[in-house]
């Protein structure tokens, strides 16, 4: 494994590779954001821009969805093939906006009292985590409930999951207890061991052919 970062606040892909936000707390309390880019192919950091890491998160019209959340860091967001964008935070808070930018929907979602962290679209529907549940949720933009559930408080087929992607159709989530990155192939809603690693993992995502982890010692390229 090749350590990229120690730490990070958000970690996104983008054509080039990954873009990744540290925050500074300054004198006066403020908050300071600051954006950096790492180049995969290359192994190098490379410059990169607020309004890069804006669309690449939240599409097009970036700008106009970033005025309305205001906080457009600490959230998780994808885009739908229909260009509406999702977004979640780890409160729970959801929002989906038009392709034009306008949000057109917004609820506190939870599953059985606990909050969902994490989205991934997958058609009219939404993937997302419950840590408090060790569960995975799946949610439909259509009749706006949640449709099903996949593991559960006694299972221990979850533990503490935190995040989760999507790639082709395999679901991969990220079990900080466990320490272990778990997929759910989306054909027949197997759950099998993908990654095991020995600290808690908290973020899993690919770019440019390369695996990326966020650990609890750091971002690593696989």
């Amino acid at each position: 494994m090749h350590k990229i970062v120690d730490s990070v606040y958000d970690i996104i892909a983008f054509s080039n590779g990954i873009i990744f936000t540290q925050k500074t707390v300054l004198e006066n309390g403020a908050v300071k954001v600051n954006f950096y880019g790492y180049d995969i192919k290359r192994m190098q950091n490379t410059p990169v821009t607020k309004s890069v890491y804006l669309l690449n998160k939240f599409g097009a019209e970036y700008k106009k969805i970033a005025e309305q959340l205001g906080d457009y860091v600490s959230c998780d967001a994808d885009i739908m093939a229909s260009k509406h964008s999702v977004v979640v935070y780890d409160s729970g808070e959801t929002g989906i906006f038009s392709p034009e930018g306008d949000m057109i929907w917004s609820c506190d979602l939870s599953y059985q009292g606990s909050e969902i962290n994490g989205v991934v679209v997958d058609g009219n529907q939404f993937w997302s985590v419950v840590p408090e549940k060790n569960c995975v949720v799946c949610y439909s933009t259509t009749y706006k409930k949640f449709s099903m559930r996949l593991g559960s408080q006694e299972s221990t087929s979850f533990q503490n999951p935190v995040a989760i992607s999507k790639y082709d159709n395999v679901l991969y989530i990220c079990n900080k207890d466990s320490r272990k990155v778990r997929t759910i192939n989306l054909k027949d809603y197997t759950v099998s061991d993908y990654r095991i690693f020995d600290e808690p993992v908290y973020k899993y995502l690919r770019s440019c052919g390369k695996e990326i982890v966020v650990l609890e010692s750091g971002v690593y390229v696989l």
